[in-house]
């Protein structure tokens, strides 16, 4: 059912709801592992490289990797039950996770995350290009997409307490049971929409096709490295903001969490929503708004990151990170609806799923891997000693003070390192917009 002009009916509605609700606890399953981080680092005696490759590589790897497959099974057959499998997929590994009696165990059990989440985007965004108006599908995937700002509160707030009182392993399991729930709510709820190009399975086009439509789109290359990029930046602060809290400013766990629900999760609803609405109104003027926009947004959150990170107190870093957070985020979202425009029908969840493997491969998991590496690199070169023998050897008992300003000085070090890509971003963002279609195009 599409969407009247002025505004959802009962089973849009609903759909928006649920969805939304599945997004949530897919970011929750995803993002848990940086609220209890620093739990389990202590707790398996862990560096921060490690740390990175569990948070970070092992999800997106098999993310990215299986993303692409499973949008093509998404051109062919129903979404809704691919979602509704692939909830039920990573809802049990997570909560498998809370059994790991190793780090190679827990490392699998996020891998298998990883392949239940890659085929949730993708048919996700199939599924709203046909059931909604194009000038809507910026502000529908954006308020679905809420559901990743809610799932990190929750996640921070909630797994966070759960993990300070009864250890990250319940926190875990919390966390992954009520995803069987929703699959099965979407599977009876939720008819599959109609295909908009009307045809069959066979009129998908084979996956060189795809890539040769999509190698000859600029536009569609820019925007995915650009929101890389941004991703280096997001996914990094995601994974390593509670951490940096705890070190830095010795906050507990819950208080950190807390903390990352103000300072992150609710700048990334804020942005997302504003700038949903405000893009979709841009754009109907000129499609080069798609990159220009977002271009302003992450060129003026640089100096308020930086400043954030950089902060002694963390009530200023709240602040800062606010502002930096929600102008990050700002259009990310609307991004991946906009390169829905750039390709035909059958190809649309292939699309999605590409721009996703380059936003996670570069974000999630060369960014989480590169900033744990410069957080351990950084802390042993600021220590006055061996870093690895007497900081990591020995972690599961209190750290020294010396260790702990070791490891808060590295890691808010290596943060700050890293934002310097999202230089790179604004140049990619301001380049596709020199190749989107001008205001006599634009529809």
């Amino acid at each position: 059912m599409r969407m009247g002009k002025t505004g959802f009916g009962a089973r849009d509605r609903w759909f928006l709801l649920l969805l939304g609700a599945i997004y949530m606890f897919n970011f929750i399953d995803r993002t848990i592992i940086a609220v209890v981080g620093e739990a389990i680092r202590h707790d398996l005696q862990l560096s921060d490289l490690q740390l990175g490759m569990l948070g970070g590589l092992a999800f997106s790897l098999f993310y990215a990797a299986l993303g692409i497959p499973l949008a093509r099974l998404a051109e062919r057959y129903s979404r809704v039950r691919i979602i509704a499998a692939v909830t039920v997929l990573w809802s049990f590994m997570t909560a498998l996770s809370g059994a790991a009696g190793s780090y190679l165990q827990l490392l699998l059990c996020r891998m298998g995350v990883g392949v239940g989440e890659a085929g949730f985007t993708p048919a996700l965004v199939s599924m709203i290009s046909d059931r909604f108006d194009p000038a809507r599908r910026a502000v529908v995937f954006s308020l679905i997409a809420l559901g990743v700002p809610l799932g990190g509160a929750i996640a921070a707030i909630g797994g966070g307490a759960i993990a300070q009182h009864f250890g990250w392993r319940l926190a875990l399991l919390a966390v992954g049971a009520p995803g069987l729930l929703l699959a099965l709510l979407l599977f009876l709820t939720i008819p599959e929409p109609v295909r908009t190009d009307a045809g069959d399975r066979a009129d998908t086009p084979p996956f060189g096709a795809v890539l040769r439509r999509l190698g000859r789109s600029p536009a569609f290359l820019h925007l995915t490295f650009g929101s890389g990029f941004v991703g280096m930046v997001g996914f990094g602060t995601n994974l390593f903001l509670i951490p940096l809290l705890v070190r830095r400013y010795d906050l507990p766990l819950a208080q950190a969490g807390m903390v990352f629900a103000l300072s992150f999760s609710l700048a990334t609803m804020v942005g997302q929503v504003s700038g949903g609405y405000l893009i979709g109104g841009l754009i109907r003027r000129d499609m080069r708004w798609s990159g220009w926009a977002p271009a302003i947004a992450v060129g003026l959150a640089l100096p308020l990151y930086l400043l954030a990170i950089h902060q002694s107190d963390w009530r200023w870093l709240v602040g800062f990170l606010f502002l930096a957070t929600t102008l990050l985020y700002a259009f990310i979202p609307a991004i991946m609806t906009i390169t829905q425009s750039l390709v035909e029908p059958r190809m649309r969840a292939s699309a999605a799923a590409l721009h996703s493997f380059g936003q996670t491969v570069a974000g999630l998991g060369l960014g989480s891997v590169v900033l744990g590496y410069l957080s351990d690199r950084l802390a042993a070169f600021l220590y006055a000693g061996d870093y690895a023998a007497d900081c990591l050897a020995s972690a599961s008992a209190r750290p020294t003070p010396a260790c702990l300003a070791a490891s808060a000085d590295g890691l808010q070090l290596s943060m700050q390192v890293a934002a310097s890509v999202l230089v790179l971003a604004v140049i990619h963002y301001m380049l596709a917009a020199k190749d989107l279609p001008g205001e006599a195009n634009a529809s």
